[in-house]
């Protein structure tokens, strides 16, 4: 019994994971919020199948922290779309080089490809 008590409550449990989720989402790595996800899942079911009503501080403070959490996500994921277009930009540019011709006219000159010259 003084275990029980001393034990945190799955309410807690779960504000605590969402907690955790967010650290991951701002300090990484990003490896770990799978685990944690599952976990979240988990015990969010169990509350949900139980008969009981949820304390409506808890729904709310749950709502707030989870959309906080979809907000991080959400800009995590734009972060990364963001990297992926810069990277194809570097990759684009490293092939071709834009200057301009004596006129002022834009030219684009691409890359030749490189050939050994072979003497017999």
């Amino acid at each position: 019994m003084i275990g029980s008590l001393r034990a945190p409550s799955r309410l807690e449990r779960v504000m605590r994971l969402l907690d955790e989720e967010r650290k991951v989402l701002l300090d990484g790595p990003l490896s770990d919020l799978a685990g944690l996800v599952a976990r979240r899942e988990a015990l969010v079911a169990e509350l949900v199948a139980e008969e009981r009503a949820l304390p409506r501080a808890f729904v709310l403070a749950l709502q707030a922290r989870a959309e906080r959490n979809g907000r991080l996500i959400q800009a995590a994921l734009e972060g990364v779309k963001s990297a992926e277009a810069q990277l194809a930009r570097i990759e684009a540019a490293r092939d071709s080089l834009r200057t301009y011709s004596a006129d002022g006219a834009p030219v684009e000159v691409r890359r030749g490809r490189v050939t050994r010259d072979r003497r017999a």
